[in-house]
């Protein structure tokens, strides 16, 4: 037997950090599945895991990198304006904890997922849990109730393994990071098998989503995906054909299920009334307010937390007539209850992850631009202007957006290879 002071000499600490963090990675979709509290404690592992390991290794060049210096920056004026709110209490809630979605970011790109081994393992899982997520989505919508046991929402959405509303929303986030990389290792490595899988999954998840009855994450995801593989198309004609194809079926199987399914008729009418006649809807409505309540506080916002306490003010002065916790629009709630620099930061911090993607995607070619690509698509999806979204401070959505952007910037970790 090994001795026990020559396996503490052998003991690497670090890599048993990176094991760690690694695991906590791939575990915590299945906490924003099942358990809010477990995703939680995922990512701020993660983010203490990557401390500790900076620590020991006296690492920090990665302060220099441009999105956490914004990402700082952005979180000491959450801070500052939370001295300034009404509401300090609720506002310093969020504004404290909210550093810990840049510490995660950084972690995934530089440490957790920084390698292609790492990142195709990674690919290979979350495909597997998406799989299981299409396929118990899929059972609901035929059968009422899913292999879960979560019976389907009384408004008629699906919910999938997830106990709310938000299947659709959560498989357009994870989708396109995931068959990115998944993607680009089967062309690379010449699997026809993997390939003709992965493309199966996108198109069936798409289907998937149209059915949930969440339009926001239908038509951004293919806002995102169009975009993308109109960019691929340009720049690359010997991939025009498989992507004609792909985007052929996506077309072909979404007006099939719009002809022959009810539900998807009815939301899709829905969807183009509120686009119609958009600022008299709800959601336009909630938007308006959000930039009323900027425009009352234009420096430092209402303070975190602090549109659900002026909002129905506005009601009672007769600018609009609904109220809700949060704008339902990420850029009119970080100008309410951040200010104009506030806004001003997520813009730029937006803007950086888009030329990232758009600078690699340049400097590639050949089917070293789907990984970009996707990336780039994952991004469009996360953060479209014109599209009725959840609160960006709420910690659930505020998890699965970071993962999806992280992992998906991470994914063009492969190119330095």
């Amino acid at each position: 037997m090994v001795k026990l002071s020559q396996f503490i000499k052998n003991y690497d600490v670090y890599q048993s950090l990176w094991l760690a963090a690694y695991i906590f990675t791939l575990l915590l979709p299945l906490g924003l599945i099942f358990s809010r509290s477990f995703a939680e404690i995922c990512i701020i592992f993660i983010g203490v895991l990557w401390l500790v390991y900076c620590i020991g290794n006296n690492r920090w060049q990665w302060l220099g990198d441009p999105v956490v210096k914004l990402g700082l920056l952005a979180w000491g004026w959450l801070l500052i304006i939370s001295l300034f709110s009404n509401w300090q209490g609720n506002s310093f809630g969020v504004a404290v904890p909210w550093v810990r979605y840049i510490f995660f970011y950084i972690a995934i790109k530089d440490w957790v997922l920084s390698n292609k081994k790492p990142l195709y393992i990674f690919s290979v899982i979350m495909l597997a849990m998406l799989c299981f997520v299409i396929i118990d989505t899929t059972w609901q919508y035929i059968f009422g109730i899913s292999l879960t046991g979560n019976i389907r929402d009384v408004s008629g959405r699906l919910t999938g393994p997830i106990n709310n509303v938000k299947v659709g929303i959560f498989t357009a986030k994870m989708l396109l990071p995931v068959i990115g990389i998944y993607l680009f290792f089967a062309i690379d490595e010449k699997k026809i098998f993997n390939l003709v899988f992965s493309i199966l999954i996108l198109i069936a998840a798409i289907c998937m989503i149209l059915v949930t009855g969440e339009r926001t994450a239908f038509v951004s995801t293919i806002i995102g995906m169009g975009f993308s593989a109109l960019l691929i198309a340009i720049s690359e004609p010997r991939l025009r054909k498989p992507v004609a194809i792909t985007a052929f079926a996506v077309i072909i199987l979404a007006l099939l299920l719009f002809v022959t399914q009810d539900w998807v008729k009815v939301r899709a009418y829905d969807f183009y009334t509120i686009i119609s006649t958009y600022p008299q809807t709800n959601y336009g409505k909630l938007a308006i307010a959000g930039f009323n309540i900027g425009a009352e506080h234009p420096l430092t916002g209402a303070g975190l937390k602090g549109f659900r306490e002026l909002c129905p003010k506005l009601t009672l002065g007769g600018e609009i007539d609904y109220c809700n916790l949060h704008p339902h629009n990420p850029y009119m709630e970080w100008f309410a209850e951040t200010g104009a620099i506030g806004l001003l930061f997520f813009v730029i911090i937006v803007g950086y992850m888009i030329y990232i993607c758009l600078k690699n995607f340049m400097s590639q070619n050949g089917v070293y631009r789907i990984l970009p690509a996707f990336a780039l698509a994952c991004i469009i999806t996360n953060f479209f202007p014109f599209m009725p979204t959840q609160s960006m401070f709420s910690n659930w959505s505020g998890i699965l957006l970071w993962y999806s952007v992280s992992t998906a910037i991470a994914s063009l970790n492969v190119l330095r290879y």
